[in-house]
């Protein structure tokens, strides 16, 4: 079975603002979704605005490089530690082994101290086994993605770096099939620990019930459409994401949605930042539940800056929360993909949304539309107030 794309047609309505979050029907699949699950079947695939108050808002390329050496052990992904002396260097815990690209066996299989590279092909796959542990490991892919598992019940990825090494040195890869983390039909999945670069996608999951993300750092993803995500869950009810931040300079990335949201019910999305997107219909988080068969969902603690398109929306969406969002410094100008396609809006619901609710929520240094549907949301809670952004993550590795 091949992996789901999505429909490339768009829903075009006669208002200012009715492609504030893209496309109307989805974004990850051709196919059905619902089918039994397969033998793993993925796609190999081979200007900031204008405003005095920006200037205190650090550009990307200003805040701490995600290649910079971490201290830590490994076990605790969130922070390095220091030493007890003023720029005391404390040495790597660990010492990774080269190795060519790696493939599950048996379940209950542990890859761990691994530096793994592939030039053509995932970098490690785990197909039809459980309980596969891949942790403390530096994967660089090229010509594929860079961990690719399915029907792999109970698989946990903890504690890795992966880098996209195909990737141009700005603009959109030559395949969609080149995502970080790439998983389907898969339940029990957990994520932890992990930095993503220059994928396609960071995170893109079909068909894995209840996945729960964590600590995810990411940065520059590259598309083309339909991916460019942090993370993507498609057919993936009651998933979570948390503690996570998503980076994508608007001079190399691709991008669609920052964390997209397809056909999953009660997904929570929680202590989160997305800054920048350059796509003309990518927003920063999107619930786009359509077909009828999904509802409900969460989020929560989230910073949304440098947004073009949109910063939060439903298209369309049903009982869905937005709680203690922030929204800043969007652009309503033209990133080099072409002009905002709902002007530059901040949160926003399609017409056949309902029951959409805005609770505790603020923004600032905004350039265009505030709310849009506001005939779909039951609750509208906002205020205008300077904030300071929520820091981004920044993990530490034990071989760094």
């Amino acid at each position: 079975m091949k992996a789901m794309r999505p429909r490339s047609v768009f829903l075009l309505f006669a208002f200012f603002a009715a492609a504030a979050c893209g496309e109307g029907d989805g974004k990850g699949r051709d196919g059905d979704a619902d089918a039994d699950a397969p033998d793993l079947a993925f796609d190999d695939g081979a200007a900031d605005a204008d405003g005095e108050d920006r200037e205190a808002i650090p550009d990307i390329a200003d805040l701490p490089d995600a290649e910079s050496p971490g201290d830590g052990t490994g076990d605790d992904p969130v922070e390095d530690e220091v030493g007890d002396t003023p720029g005391e260097e404390i040495p790597p815990s660990c010492t990774l082994t080269d190795s060519g690209p790696v493939e599950a066996s048996s379940d209950g299989q542990v890859f761990e101290l691994l530096r793994v590279t592939s030039t053509s092909g995932p970098a490690v796959t785990v197909n039809g086994f459980s309980n596969v542990v891949i942790r403390n490991c530096e994967i660089r892919h090229a010509g594929g993605s860079g961990i690719r598992f399915g029907n792999a019940a109970g698989i946990r990825i903890e504690n890795i770096s992966v880098i996209h090494d195909g990737a141009p040195a700005a603009g959109q890869n030559p395949s969609d099939g080149l995502n970080n983390i790439e998983g389907e039909f898969s339940s029990g999945v957990v994520i932890t620990g992990v930095r993503l670069e220059k994928g396609s996608s960071g995170i893109y999951l079909l068909q894995c019930p209840g996945a729960s993300l964590s600590f995810v750092e990411g940065h520059d993803f590259r598309g083309p459409f339909p991916r460019g995500q942090v993370v993507q869950f498609n057919h993936c009810d009651g998933a979570v994401l948390e503690d996570f931040s998503s980076e994508c300079p608007a001079a190399t990335s691709w991008t669609e949605d920052n964390v997209s949201v397809y056909q999953s019910s009660n997904v929570t999305v929680r202590r989160g930042l997305v800054d920048g997107n350059n796509s003309p219909s990518g927003v920063g988080v999107m619930f786009e539940l359509s077909g009828g068969g999904s509802s409900g969902g969460l989020v929560e603690d989230v910073d949304a800056v440098r947004q073009g398109n949109g910063c939060f929306s439903g298209y369309p969406a049903f009982d869905v929360v937005f709680r203690r969002t922030r929204s800043r410094d969007n652009i309503c100008s033209d990133q080099g993909r072409g002009a905002p396609l709902s002007g530059g809006l901040a949160w926003a619901g399609s017409p056949e949304s309902s029951n959409l609710m805005i609770e505790d929520s603020s923004y600032f240094n905004l350039c265009a539309g505030l709310v849009w549907l506001e005939d779909v949301f039951t609750a509208v809670d906002l205020s205008e107030e300077d904030f300071t952004l929520r820091e981004p993550q920044r993990l530490s590795f034990c071989w760094l």
